[in-house]
């Protein structure tokens, strides 16, 4: 599922920050922690103090990234109007946002939201936040669960049938 929703005409209601460590793409390795360079490059970028001569191109591919995201919202009062849940994000070209899920107004006081949602993005992420809309002024909500993992695509494999 993909819709891509500019969010300057949205009245947001933001829900959380979704940890970097769900969208990027730099994994630690364990080698990684035993190699003193790489241990220790972050130091060394907060004491260098030579100028960088150029700054890299930035990164303009296309990317998807597959989340599936879910939150369950309690609210004092049923809500009167559509409630739409989605992920906020900014990359080089603005900040859009992924529509996750809708519910439709009713009788209850609780809703659950959830779905797999795929975020079309250029370059890299800046920040990626959970949101919903469709609150009044004069509505409150609160959050009880919130939880956007990466969907991990596993590979299937055939296993033959020997007959004999």
């Amino acid at each position: 599922m993909f819709q891509k929703v500019p969010t300057n005409c949205l009245n947001l209601h933001i829900l959380g920050e979704v940890p970097r460590s769900v969208y990027m793409d730099m994994q630690t390795q364990p080698s990684d922690l035993q190699n003193a360079e790489h241990r220790n490059f972050f130091f060394k970028l907060l004491r260098g103090t030579k100028p960088q001569k150029s700054v890299p191109a930035p990164n303009k591919d296309k990317h998807i990234l597959s989340l599936n995201a879910v939150v369950w919202l309690n609210f004092i009062t049923p809500p009167k109007q559509t409630i739409t849940f989605l992920l906020v994000y900014k990359d080089i070209t603005g900040e859009f946002g992924a529509i996750v899920e809708e519910a439709q107004p009713s009788s209850s006081k609780s809703i659950m939201l959830s779905n797999i949602v795929d975020i079309e993005y250029t370059g890299e992420i800046e920040y990626l936040t959970a949101c919903c809309t469709g609150l009044s002024k004069d509505e409150s909500v609160m959050l009880e669960t919130l939880s956007v993992k990466p969907v991990v695509h596993e590979k299937v494999q055939k296993k033959s049938l020997v007959t004999r």
